[in-house]
């Protein structure tokens, strides 16, 4: 389990996320919907990232 507080942008993230899911992970904002792409302004909400449950 790895919570981000701190300011992060898109290019940040995108790499460490695509191979965390990649291996059954997943990354959710702190309100609990997925890490999306694409926003305006190109800065990510807070998020937690959590690996495969049964890896």
């Amino acid at each position: 389990v790895y919570p981000r507080f701190g300011r992060t942008m898109e290019w940040d993230t995108a790499a460490g996320q695509a191979v965390l899911m990649a291996a059954g992970g997943r990354v959710d904002t702190t309100a609990g919907e997925p890490l999306l792409y694409g926003k305006e302004g190109l800065e990510n909400p807070h998020f937690i990232a959590c690996g495969a449950a049964n890896p």
